[in-house]
């Protein structure tokens, strides 16, 4: 019993402990992403989502503490910020030998300083395809 506390208690301080710190690279579909819904113009037309095309290698390069010129540099404008500024949306687009290609919502969030203090990712595969687990 006291083993099992003390082991819920460790990794409740750690949880803590990340949280205050900042993440990268966090998956979270329930962070606000927009829905996303195809604009066909003919029932038959090939679902198309856009997405700005960028390698993995500039995704990586985001760190916790970067700069929002930092991030615009690597990834380029949004394609929507929060009213506060706080958190910027993108829609990438990965090219991966299995899938073809992956369109992938990212979430960059700042803090108090204007710093990266958290990245987001909407699906798990695409969030995977930068931390190198595929």
């Amino acid at each position: 019993m006291l083993k099992t506390l003390s082991i819920a208690v460790l990794a409740g301080v750690l949880s803590a402990g990340a949280a205050s710190a900042g993440m990268l690279n966090v998956h979270n579909p329930n962070m606000r992403f927009d829905s996303v819904s195809p604009a066909l113009t003919e029932l038959d037309a090939y679902f198309v989502r856009p997405g700005k095309p960028v390698s993995v290698d500039r995704v990586r390069e985001i760190q916790l503490g970067a700069s929002r010129d930092d991030v615009a540099s690597l990834l380029g404008q949004p394609v929507r910020m929060a009213k506060n500024g706080k958190a910027w949306d993108y829609n990438l687009k990965f090219v991966t030998a299995e899938d073809g290609e992956i369109v992938c919502q990212y979430k960059v969030l700042f803090g108090n300083g204007n710093a990266v203090e958290e990245t987001v990712w909407r699906r798990p595969q695409c969030r995977d395809l930068v931390i190198g687990r595929n």
